[in-house]
């Protein structure tokens, strides 16, 4: 009993303390920080739950935490690790100052030490020095601080050291940290370092933007001025373009959807490379069996082939010889050659013997082929022969086009003409002045009216041509998927053979799609220059996403129940259309019952009276009581919001039934039109809910109709079974091309569903749509890109003098960053 009152008054004792402490707002900073070390000092106790719990308590009330305060002197608290089993129950007093000396600390002397040490070391860090026991409780703030003269006199000093000795934890710690800071800041991922800070050097140059140098062709390497190539009349024809050597693009990737395309084409690249690695192998050989005369001695040679053949191929290609059928691969891989070396053999000697025969005047011969036996082989033969992979022959690098280049060209002398051709001739003498200028933004107008937009232009191509340094030359890469679609058009329209017969003269349509970046807008762009410079008249459509949706208004078509008009977009169609082959429209014309079908009577009225008055009466300039030329009739719609629409209907439909000039539609963003419409009506829609489908707009329908795809209701994913397919109203002469969009807010499984039902119609007989999917980069084409960027001063290629080129390693991080994209690499180009 006598204890409990003991320690109770004890504990009043203390309690009154600590109030008149808190009565004079003071801070106990050192008491937290001592009750944090106390607490930590006495963990190891081993002492009751009971007593635990009551220091717990006491704790709470007194104000006292476990987490020392992060104002106080940093200490090292770490005394005792928990860890440590080989840590006896005592712990050591902090108060003796004595290591040695182990003593038992209750809970309450605990509390009281820290509390009266506490108390002690405030009143000695506000005492002042003439004072002997004076204490100012409202000078609490004061900055005097007093320590005591002898560190072994304080038994709390260390507590007042600002600077914390490191364990050898925490340095073994920090040197880690290092290394790895230090092994970081070495990682580039391009080999070679990198400055991560501005030097005072720079931050002190006073140089400015005329201080830089400017840029010239002078600074472009020899490397990339030799490897780039560009066509020498600047734009090649279609037929030209068909027939062009190009690279192959990149096969497609498997995890784009196509793994069973990927892994063919894998297949098929393993199959060359190992026929590659046998005809390199065996070339000796088969020149020493060729010299030979006796069938016995060369079936004895190519047997003995069959059996070194093996280690040969392994030598050199030790990763190949690793697949479990290796020994059968390159088995096979042999008959195949011996067998196309025996065909080339074959027309090798028979080229010989015709040879021989022409020039001894005998035209015997022997049917069964023995005459092939009895004819020389040349040396130059026999490397033909022997070649039959191509090793060497000269590796296909890209081409560009130059859409300025073409307005550069001197006129053709008679020598020049005497070489050509008659189409290439007549082609040449065709091309308007219009398409050898360019626009106030440095667009060739060869693509008009492709434009940079206000806001953020079409592609990337566009872009690429304003960053460029060179303003001399507009160029586009000429690929595999260009050569493609031209070939498809040459070959189903015949519109490139010079004169043909109508009977011949027909229609195709092909499907551009592609991942986003891969260069769909520079494919058709540059189709686009190479119809007209083929002669076609081409309607171009760029930018598919601004027109579905920002035609200003629509409203019912007065003369054909059913459709709708888009005024303001019809009369910006008959300017582009008059603006680009107004020379060529001069030259046809329509009739009165021609137009009925797109105008009222009374509007083909006031058609024919204001083009009458345009023309001042002269008929000559096409005009007639009864027949209109439809560039009369672009220029009376581009400037009559009534007549806009109906002009542009009759044109088109004239242009597409007509067989003099062969007629070629490009439209991009096509997948724009199948999109949730934004043309609403009251006439089609009373609740005015849904959109008008796209097919009923007049301006649209006549190149929806020719593509033979559409949904039954606008918004509607479209399905093969929507499609007309095969009856779709083609035009007489000429094509459609369109391309998809991976940059528009199209949502995909309308562009999914649009590609599906395309490639279902590809399996038609009869009018099929071509698919083409053009692929990503090459490592040649990516090559020749970076060329062509510092030929025209893109980005950090400007100044770089061939640092980024000629490196390899440069190369092929770009070429990795960028995934073989076009617009992720012009990105990647672009920063420093």
């Amino acid at each position: 009993m006598m204890l409990l009152l003991l320690r109770r008054g004890q504990h009043s004792l203390q309690q009154r303390a600590f109030t008149s402490l808190r009565s004079a707002q003071v801070t106990l900073r050192p008491t937290r920080c001592w009750s944090a070390i106390s607490l930590s000092s006495a963990q190891h106790v081993d002492t009751a739950a009971s007593s635990r719990h009551s220091n717990i308590l006491q704790n709470r009330r007194f104000g006292l935490s476990r987490h020392p305060d992060p104002l106080s002197p940093l200490v090292d608290l770490n005394t005792v690790k928990p860890e440590d089993d080989d840590v006896d129950d005592a712990a050591i007093d902090p108060l003796s100052g004595d290591d040695d000396k182990t003593k038992v600390l209750t809970a309450d002397e605990l509390e009281y030490a820290s509390l009266k040490e506490a108390t002690r070391k405030w009143v000695d860090a506000n005492r002042d020095d003439d004072d002997d026991g004076g204490l100012d409780f409202n000078d609490f703030f004061s900055s005097k601080k007093s320590a005591p003269e002898d560190d072994n006199d304080a038994p709390l000093a260390f507590l007042s050291k600002r600077k914390r000795m490191s364990s050898p934890a925490e340095r073994e710690y920090r040197e880690k940290q290092a290394a790895v800071q230090k092994e970081l800041d070495s990682r580039t991922g391009r080999l070679w370092e990198e400055r991560w800070v501005i030097t005072d050097e720079e931050w002190m140059s006073t140089d400015t933007w005329e201080d830089i140098e400017e840029w010239s062709l002078k600074m472009v390497t020899r490397k990339s001025l030799e490897s780039v190539r560009v066509w020498d009349d600047g734009v090649p024809t279609l037929e030209q373009l068909s027939t062009l050597p190009l690279p192959p693009s990149l096969q497609p990737h498997p995890g784009h959807g196509t793994p069973a395309l990927h892994a063919a084409a894998r297949k098929k690249h393993l199959s060359k490379r190992l026929r590659t690695a046998i005809q390199l192998a065996i070339a000796d050989d088969l020149k020493r069996i060729l010299a030979l005369s006796s069938w016995e001695e060369k079936q004895e040679g190519v047997d003995a082939l069959f059996e070194v053949i093996e280690e040969r191929v392994r030598e050199k290609e030790p990763i190949l010889a690793k697949l479990p059928d290796f020994s059968e691969r390159v088995v096979d891989g042999l008959e195949q050659v011996l067998r196309m070396v025996r065909g080339r053999v074959r027309v090798a000697k028979k080229g010989s013997v015709v040879s021989a025969a022409d020039a001894s005047g005998s035209t015997d011969g022997n049917e069964n082929g023995t005459s092939l036996e009895t004819g020389e082989m040349t040396p130059e033969n026999i490397e033909y022969a022997i070649d039959v992979m191509e090793v060497n022959k000269e590796a296909p690098v890209p081409i560009f086009m130059d859409l300025l280049q073409l307005a550069q060209q001197p006129p053709s002398t008679s020598a020049a003409d005497d070489d050509s051709s008659d189409n290439e001739l007549q082609t040449k003498k065709s091309i308007s002045e219009f398409f050898l200028r360019s626009n106030e933004a440095g667009v060739p107008n060869l693509v008009y009216p492709l434009n940079v937009h206000h806001n953020e232009g079409t592609g990337r191509m566009v872009e690429e041509w304003e960053l460029a340094a060179n303003k001399e030359t507009k160029r586009i890469m000429m690929r595999d998927g260009m050569k493609e679609i031209a070939r498809r058009v040459v070959e189903a329209a015949n519109c490139c053979g010079g004169e043909v017969e109508d009977r011949k003269k027909s229609a195709v349509r092909v499907f551009v799609t592609g991942k986003r970046g891969v260069g769909k807008t520079a494919t058709l762009a540059g189709l686009v220059a190479s119809a007209r410079v083929s002669g076609h008249i081409v309607v171009y459509l760029p930018d598919g996403d601004r027109l579905r949706k920002h035609g200003f208004y629509i409203e019912p078509c007065p003369h054909r129940k059913g459709l709708y008009n888009l005024p303001e977009i019809a009369k910006e169609f008959c300017e582009q259309l008059l603006t680009s082959h107004g020379n060529d429209l001069c030259e046809m014309s329509v009739t009165k019952e021609d137009i009925k079908e797109f105008l009222s009577e009374e509007q083909i009225n006031r058609l024919f009276s204001r083009a009458k008055d345009d023309s001042d009466g002269q008929e000559a300039s096409g005009t007639s009581s009864d027949e209109l030329s439809l560039d009369k009739i672009l220029n009376v719609g581009m400037g009559s919001t009534s007549l806009s629409s109906g002009c542009y209907g009759a044109v088109i439909s004239a242009l597409m039934n007509q067989k003099k000039k062969p007629f070629t539609v490009v439209m991009d963003e096509f997948n724009c039109y199948y999109d949730h419409g934004h043309y609403f009506h009251m006439d089609y829609d009373e609740n005015v809910r849904k959109a008008i489908p796209i097919n009923k707009i007049t301006i649209f329908k006549p190149f929806i109709d020719a593509m033979g795809l559409y949904p039954a209701v606008a918004g509607n994913e479209i399905t093969k079974d929507d499609s007309l397919g095969e009856f779709s109203p083609m035009m007489n002469w000429g094509s459609i091309i369109v391309g998809m969009s991976e940059s528009r807010a199209v949502r995909q499984s309308f562009t999914k569903a649009l590609t599906e039902s395309a490639l279902a119609q590809s399996q038609h007989e009869v009018n099929p749509v071509h698919v083409v999917d053009l692929q990503r980069f090459s490592d040649v084409e990516v090559q020749h890109i970076l060329y062509n960027f510092e030929i025209t001063g893109i980005g950090r290629l400007r100044f770089d003098r061939g640092y980024t080129t000629l490196n390899p390693e440069e190369v092929e991080y770009l070429r990795m960053v960028s995934g073989g994209l076009g617009q992720p690499l012009l990105d990647a180009c672009m920063l420093p």
